[in-house]
């Protein structure tokens, strides 16, 4: 009697021997339903792999050459979204800028994700990139539970009513989270395609070319932040220093701790929280007219702002997380970013804002 791989036959085929075809009542079906049948024959796997597949091996998701491949996925999302915001601002705007940046990365999250399987055949630091990198450092948490939190409390800045600024913070807030939640799920719905196209993994030399130009890209980021007009600075150049760090961290913080509380993405969870802390930090330093400060200070606060906390911190995979879950998990999970978030900003921003020491809208030192 021939044996077969666990899985991949339906029934054993019969041994042309005659003296073997008294244990046909030991045949089994090898698979069940759709799914390995455990308690079928199977024949032994091989001592050592041989070393065509050891070369065709995928790298795990916390390998060096995964974690390098977030650098150029992270630059793009951060300059994506700086991108967008320029050219989403303008007077009399109708929608609120980072409204388009959310429902682009949610949108492409919701696309990636339908296509998981195919990406993660073919190379699985690519998915990595686009969900974790890409995505996650166009999305930004922070950003959003800031300007929330501003248009809360800018009363006395501008000529709107407490009523009026409770609806425009309400609005960026409840808005927001619906736009997210509604391009994820659309980006779902697009990305439910299946390709004809058997993927196979890159050979280890074009991986190892791969990494090193990632590696580079994130490099040549240094010499542009000192060779370009230092206009640039506060506008992309800093913010694209700290973009992969950014990324990383969170990238970290969700491998060791998103498992850690059942029905509750601690990792994300931490890095939106620690974002929202940096970007609340950064918006007091920018705005305390007690500190005078250079250009260069003042470039790189904003590159913390934009690119660190702006790729720490995201709402493509809040969404996508969301959407996993029971509406009662779902609902806590949402609850407690919202609340938390607006209560660091009340702690960081909150109380020099209100004892008189923060005077906003100050984009540059004198």
């Amino acid at each position: 009697m021939e044996l077969t791989r666990l899985g991949y036959e339906t029934r054993l085929q019969r041994s042309p021997d005659p003296s073997l075809n008294g244990l046909h009542e030991l045949e089994r079906c090898l698979t069940t339903g759709g799914e390995p049948n455990p308690t079928a024959p199977r024949t032994p796997e091989p001592e050592e792999e041989p070393q065509a597949r050891k070369e065709l091996a995928p790298p795990g998701i916390l390998s060096p050459e995964a974690i390098v491949l977030l650098a150029p996925f992270s630059i793009f999302g951060l300059l994506a979204r700086l991108g967008i915001e320029a050219i989403t601002t303008y007077s009399n705007q109708s929608v609120f800028t980072l409204a388009w940046v959310q429902a682009v990365g949610c949108l492409v999250m919701g696309i990636a994700q339908s296509q998981k399987t195919y990406i993660m055949a073919f190379y699985p630091p690519l998915y990595l990139g686009i969900t974790t990198g890409f995505c996650g450092s166009l999305t930004t948490f922070a950003g959003w539970q800031r300007d929330v939190f501003i248009a809360w409390t800018n009363k006395p800045f501008n000529e709107a009513s407490g009523w009026q600024s409770f609806i425009d913070g309400a609005t960026r807030l409840l808005f927001t989270q619906a736009i997210s939640m509604g391009s994820f799920l659309l980006g779902l719905s697009i990305g439910h395609h299946e390709f004809q196209v058997t993927p196979s993994i890159p050979p280890r030399k074009l991986r190892l070319l791969i990494a090193v130009v990632s590696l580079l890209a994130y490099i040549a980021c240094f010499p542009l932040f000192f060779l370009l007009s230092p206009s640039y600075r506060s506008m992309a150049t800093a913010a694209l220093l700290f973009s992969w760090p950014g990324s990383l961290t969170r990238h970290l913080f969700g491998s060791f701790l998103n498992a850690r509380v059942p029905h509750f993405p601690l990792g994300t969870f931490l890095s939106n929280m620690l974002g929202t802390c940096v970007t609340s930090v950064a918006y007091v330093l920018q705005n305390l007219d007690a500190i005078h400060c250079n250009i260069t200070a003042m470039a790189l606060l904003q590159g913390l702002s934009d690119g660190y906390a702006g790729c720490l911190s995201t709402v493509s995979t809040y969404a996508a997380e969301v959407n996993l879950m029971s509406r009662r998990h779902g609902w806590r999970y949402v609850l407690a970013s919202w609340i938390t978030a607006q209560l660091i900003l009340v702690l960081i921003v909150g109380s020099p804002k209100w004892s008189g020491h923060l005077t906003p809208n100050i984009t540059s030192c004198s």
